[in-house]
């Protein structure tokens, strides 16, 4: 007889919010299992921003993150982006390696390829079991 597999985080999505949350809780010790339904991970990533991915806005107002959000409940990106701000994301981004560039109104973009950011991500994923 098998043993059933456990997971304390089951996310549904490979998209970048999903490789990111995955990460993120593998790394903080967590048994994450994570589902796409695509044959290849991050597909809307390789496509954003022309192929280069617009991962961030400079201008982001990380007191009133709420004016930035479409949705529902505007107050709930307040305390996600208060704990990891777009200067957090740059700096991972600078570890890894990543040359990026603004273009207009603090739009940054990877110089060479999403598949960088995608590569970054899978990384982080691998970094924490995931």
């Amino acid at each position: 007889m098998t043993t059933p597999l456990s997971y304390d985080a089951i996310i549904l999505g490979a998209g970048a919010a999903g490789l990111f949350c995955a990460a993120q809780a593998g790394q903080r010790g967590l048994k994450v299992l994570l589902i796409d339904h695509a044959e290849k991970v991050a597909e809307k990533i390789r496509i954003s921003g022309g192929g280069r991915c617009n991962f961030t806005n400079r201008e982001l107002d990380v007191r009133q993150p709420h004016k930035h959000f479409v949705g529902r409940n505007p107050q709930f990106c307040r305390s996600a982006l208060s704990r990891f701000t777009p200067a957090d994301f740059i700096a991972l981004m600078d570890r890894h390696g990543i040359a990026h560039h603004e273009k207009h109104k603090g739009q940054l973009f990877a110089d060479r390829s999403a598949e960088d950011i995608i590569a970054m991500l899978l990384a982080e994923c691998a970094l924490g079991g995931v």
